[in-house]
Parts: C-alpha cells; structure tokens; sequence
C-alpha cells in the first residue's frame, strides 16, 4: 500500500486528507468514499482561489524520506554570498 496525500479546494472549501492505496485511481476513489460519507472533515479555504474552480492536487508520500527541520535564523544573520559589494 502507498500512502497519498488528497486536496480539494472548491467553492472556499478546502479538504486535505492523507489515505493508504494501491494505486492512484484507487486513491482518488477512496478520498471520493471518505468526502461522500462525511470522514474528511471541511476547512474554510484561503480565500485567493477562483471559486468556481476545482482545484484537485494528489501526490505519493515517500514513508522513507527524511524530514528536515529547517529551523529559524535571527535577524541580521547573513545567509549566502554577496552579489555585489561596494567600494
């Protein structure tokens, strides 16, 4: 079994769900059971997307990867190399 992660965002609504499938088409008709039957809950959307629009995103999670944490920087912390430098 893979593990996706499933978003839909339509009409301000958007749902956001992580399932366990064989295959992609598998996945997307499982997210379609757990919407009809009330399992994924609805969150209020963000607000900037054309309503009237479907948005469907679905990706494969990789259980193996390893998670970053990328942390916080202070202020004034240079990061990189200067592109250009004066006088």
């Amino acid at each position: 079994m893979k593990l996706y992660r499933v978003q839909a965002n339509y009409k301000n609504i958007y749902l956001n769900e992580m399932l366990e499938a064989e295959n992609d088409k598998a996945a997307l008709e499982c997210f379609v059971k757990k919407v009809d039957s009330g399992v994924v809950t609805e969150k209020e959307g963000p607000g900037f997307h054309n309503p009237d629009i479907l948005f469907l995103t679905f990706e494969e999670i990789n259980r193996d990867a390893t998670k970053v944490n990328i942390g916080e920087t202070s202020v004034g912390v240079q990061v990189g190399n200067t592109s250009v430098s004066t006088g």
